[in-house]
């Protein structure tokens, strides 16, 4: 499962958590890709981020062409 979004989602942080604990279930690795994930001044700390980080298995950038290749490696292995 890729995602791809800021993380700075405006619902519930618990029914955001508990629809990643469903795709954990169901998904063999959860990728989510995160524009701002590579700004020096960007941190996880929305609760949006703060629901999801323990169910994804990598959090990584998405902010050019380059950020989405460096993917290849991860990607090719599952």
């Amino acid at each position: 499962m890729i995602i791809v979004s800021d993380g700075y989602d405006a619902g519930d942080p618990q029914r955001l958590s508990a629809a990643l604990a469903e795709l954990r279930r169901r998904a063999r690795r959860i990728v989510w890709l995160n524009p701002w994930c590579s700004h020096p001044e960007y941190s996880p700390s929305s609760q949006g981020m703060q629901a999801a980080l323990p169910y994804v298995d990598l959090f990584a950038p998405a902010h050019n062409l380059e950020s989405l290749a460096a993917l290849e490696p991860y990607l090719a292995r599952i």
